[in-house]
């Protein structure tokens, strides 16, 4: 008798042990995909703060160093278009010679080219700094 239950209980408990170990691996690979979500995340955060502050200095430096000269040698204080593209391209190179590797490449991991990015936020960042300058 207690050969005939064990026949029929072996199965049972090897089929549970199977659900109960897919179950389990599935529980855990749903864990590590969340702790990669956070990871990227604190990462993109970690850089775009880093962004911010290494676009705050490159339009600083490039106000200091190109668009002062430039205000002061025209005739109306204002950049052409070819003048402010012109102090675009130096901030543009401010920021990449001065963000972390680390930080452009998980920029580049969720934006892409950050190329129109770059310049758009550099932009931004412009335009944000004329209202904390000019009370705007």
């Amino acid at each position: 008798m207690s050969n005939i239950v064990l026949e029929y209980l072996v199965p049972v408990i090897g089929g549970l042990c199977a659900v109960l170990l897919g179950y389990l691996v599935g529980f855990i690979a749903k864990h590590l995909e969340k702790l990669k979500n956070d990871t990227s995340r604190e990462a993109f955060s970690a850089a775009l703060t880093e962004a911010h502050v290494v676009g705050r200095d490159a339009i600083l430096a490039t106000r200091q160093k190109f668009v002062d000269d430039l205000k002061a040698a025209s005739e109306d204080g204002k950049l052409t278009k070819e003048e402010a593209a012109e102090a675009l391209a130096t901030a543009r190179l401010y920021f990449n010679n001065h963000i972390s590797r680390r930080s452009k490449d998980v920029l580049k991991e969720r934006l892409g080219s950050i190329h129109e990015w770059l310049d758009n936020f550099l932009e931004a960042r412009l335009g944000e700094y004329k209202g904390e300058v000019y009370g705007g």
